[in-house]
């Protein structure tokens, strides 16, 4: 599961079914950048080949916030403890820090957006029917799978 993924379904499985109902909440990525790298890393039980870095936001924005009846620092709180969970596995949440725009829409609700920088590996497995010619190789995709989602999730293109 990629990381924007996994945040949603955190946020989702902890916030009161009606702020992400309906179309009031939204997940999506974006400022995509992405690093070649290619490189062999071992992950077991298959080498993968490290083709890039893939760098983007994680947008998740409520369109209705109802800052009268629930705290912003609700939502707040559960990514930044979502980020302290994953800091203990992996260097590369050691400084994030989510950006945060909250816009009045009237006296019960208002649009609130927090972005977290984020990067995932794409990775290649060697497959011998795999759609992806290199170096006189066939690869697959490797794990990760940042634009599959549980049916569960919403991810907005936009």
């Amino acid at each position: 599961m990629s990381l924007i993924n996994e945040l949603t379904t955190f946020l989702k499985g902890n916030l009161p079914p009606a702020l992400y109902r309906g179309q009031k909440f939204g997940s999506f990525m974006g400022n995509l950048e992405i690093d070649r790298v290619f490189k062999l890393v071992t992950k077991q039980p298959t080498e993968q080949l490290l083709c890039a870095k893939l760098r983007y936001d994680a947008v998740i924005t409520f369109d209705e916030f109802p800052y009268r009846v629930y705290d912003p620092c609700l939502v707040f709180a559960l990514v930044m403890c979502w980020l302290e969970s994953k800091n203990s596995d992996d260097e590369q949440f050691n400084n994030v820090n989510p950006d945060i725009d909250v816009s009045e829409n009237d006296e019960q609700t208002a649009y609130l957006m927090i972005s977290v920088p984020l990067f995932e590996n794409i990775t290649l497995i060697e497959h011998e029917n795999g759609s992806i010619p290199h170096r006189g190789k066939r690869y697959r995709l490797g794990e990760t799978s940042i634009w599959m989602h549980p049916e569960q999730v919403n991810i907005n293109a936009n």
